[in-house]
């Protein structure tokens, strides 16, 4: 069954704000946009009231070395102290590249805009990165490969916080993104020191995938432990509605 309903949303002038009227605006005329899905989950699991208990939840996105306490932050990397950066040889092998294909240096530019993230999840020894999709698998910025910027510039912050990192992809189970992500995490899975050979760190990197199908059961059996401003049902009633459990 598919629905053209406005998603029912836990703190939705909270979500307009962090998301930005704009955004917020065109993703609520999408059903299950997955900006709004994130917000849902995301944000009603930091109300979780056992941090031991939601710690191994997580560990579903970053492995068994994410522990309590668990930090979650939406829509991070671009504009806060928790900036994504390319790292330099990144950039250098990106810009070696362009130029060779014929672009500028004005073009070029580009390739350094900070990185948003939807989900970050940091733990005392993890730092977890995790974006999402819906039936479509988007580019990072000016056409990056977006997995390759998340582990490239997520090293970089992992390094510096003395922790691992671990980078996930939530997508719908079945659809065509599914399968562009799932080939591509498979290929870095056995590649990926050998396309990011500036980051010696790259080979302890854990890559992990999750549908929302997935999330969306996980989450329904942590519905008792959270503290949500209203009644879980309508929002399980549309996901299940919109196909998505």
């Amino acid at each position: 069954m598919i629905t053209t309903q406005p998603m029912p949303l836990f703190w939705e002038d909270q979500a307009r704000a962090q998301l930005g009227a704009d955004r917020f605006a065109a993703a609520r005329r999408d059903p299950i946009h997955p900006d709004l899905l994130t917000w849902n989950i995301f944000q009603s699991l930091e109300t979780h009231f056992d941090q031991d208990w939601l710690a191994y939840r997580l560990q579903q996105f970053g492995g068994t070395g994410v522990a309590a306490p668990v930090r979650l932050q939406l829509w991070t990397g671009t504009h806060d102290a928790a900036k994504l950066q390319p790292s330099r040889g990144y950039l250098a092998t990106v810009r070696e590249r362009a130029l060779a294909a014929g672009a500028s240096e004005e073009d070029i530019a580009g390739f350094r805009a900070p990185i948003e993230v939807p989900i970050r999840i940091e733990s005392p020894d993890v730092l977890c990165l995790v974006d999402t999709a819906m039936d479509r698998a988007d580019r990072g910025a000016k056409g990056r490969d977006r997995l390759l910027e998340l582990v490239d510039a997520g090293l970089e912050q992992a390094r510096n916080l003395s922790k691992t990192l671990a980078v996930a992809t939530v997508y719908r189970a079945g659809s065509p993104a599914a399968d562009v992500i799932s080939r591509r995490m498979e290929q870095l899975r056995a590649n990926l020191a050998d396309e990011l050979p500036h980051q010696p760190a790259a080979k302890t990197v854990q890559l992990r995938e999750v549908t929302w199908q997935q999330l969306l059961r996980v989450w329904e059996a942590e519905v008792d432990y959270l503290k949500l401003p209203t009644s879980a049902k309508p929002f399980l009633q549309h996901v299940k509605r919109a196909g998505l459990y």
